[in-house]
């Protein structure tokens, strides 16, 4: 996980600002596509109070996945406030659409300004919040494949290569073998590196236990699934016949396809196989275009919105310095 400084940091805000105009861009050459016209007509008749209800439900999903990292934090001993959990973990939404995870690195970094927990210690956290999204999506892609039966296979590839990978770090041994094999054969440099990798291995494997992991991923099966309500309600608001579980199936996966992608926020990729989707069950393309527009802005594009918003302040008190007392395990 590479270090952050505050120019670092103003450069990312720049690369926020161009995956805006790339979202917008691709959302306006699919709306030529399907024609302009309807798709707008129908993103402007949506009525306000939806949008709110749309908004109301992604803060769900964002407190659920904060109340999870605290859950870890506290599960690693990192004695840090709730509410400053909270501006860490909204602060970091700000860069959600930078490239390399800047996003949950901001997060460790504000741990290692305000609270001295520098990145060895709390690297478990970015690893375990990743593992355990991409679990709760393959549950509720699983639970969605009712709806569509025909992708039971990717569904199946992805299960086990995440299970596998789960497995890696909830028994790190072969992981920190590898470490150890690859520091003996470039002549032990870079002990102290070696050493912090294994240590966070170790670390990360508090988090995977079997009490653990399921109390995280009841927490990150509730949020996603307030999004996925979410864009349920907005189709049926646009007049689109689909069903719950067709509607999880098509969030959860193109989330999933999202990642896959490697881009920054999913973007794209998101877009590409959400639309793809609704059109493949039957949904006219300019609502599937509209309907993904909206779920799009009022999930990540509202998350980046409220990590501007968090971000000022969370950076005054790394500037700061200011050091909340910690339990060292």
């Amino acid at each position: 996980m590479r270090q952050l400084n505050f120019s670092q940091l103003r450069r990312a805000e720049y690369a926020v600002v161009v995956t805006i105009v790339v979202f917008v861009a691709i959302i306006v050459v699919f709306s030529a596509l399907a024609g302009s016209q309807d798709v707008v007509e129908h993103i402007t008749k949506i009525d306000p109070a939806v949008l709110t209800g749309l908004c109301a439900l992604s803060l769900v999903n964002y407190f659920t996945r904060a109340c999870r990292w605290h859950y870890f934090s506290r599960k690693l001993h990192i004695e840090v406030p709730f509410h400053r959990t909270l501006l860490y973990y909204f602060a970091g939404f700000a860069m959600t659409t930078t490239p390399g995870k800047i996003g949950e690195t901001l997060r460790l970094w504000l741990l290692e300004k305000c609270h001295r927990c520098d990145y060895g210690r709390g690297g478990p956290l970015f690893i375990a919040d990743r593992l355990s999204d991409l679990n709760a999506m393959l549950a509720l892609s699983i639970i969605g494949l009712a709806a569509f039966s025909n992708y039971l296979w990717v569904i199946g590839v992805s299960a086990v290569a995440l299970v596998l990978l789960t497995l890696l770090f909830l028994r790190p041994g072969l992981l920190i073998g590898v470490i150890n094999t690859c520091y003996l054969l470039i002549g032990k440099r870079g002990a102290r590196l070696f050493g912090k990798a294994r240590q966070a291995l170790r670390l990360t494997a508090r988090l995977f236990n079997r009490r653990v992991f399921v109390w995280s991923l009841i927490l990150a099966i509730t949020g996603w699934l307030a999004e996925c309500y979410a864009f349920y309600w907005l189709l049926n608001h646009l007049g689109a016949n689909v069903g719950f579980p067709a509607a999880i199936f098509i969030f959860a996966f193109s989330m999933i396809a999202g990642g896959l992608s490697m881009m920054p926020g999913g973007l794209g990729g998101v877009e590409v196989v959400m639309t793809g989707l609704l059109i493949g069950v039957g949904v006219d393309p300019a609502v599937a275009i509209a309907a993904t527009t909206i779920i799009r802005i009022t999930t990540l594009w509202f998350s980046v919105g409220l990590g501007f918003l968090a971000l000022p302040m969370a950076l005054r008190l790394a500037r700061q310095g200011n050091v909340v007392l910690e339990r060292i395990p």
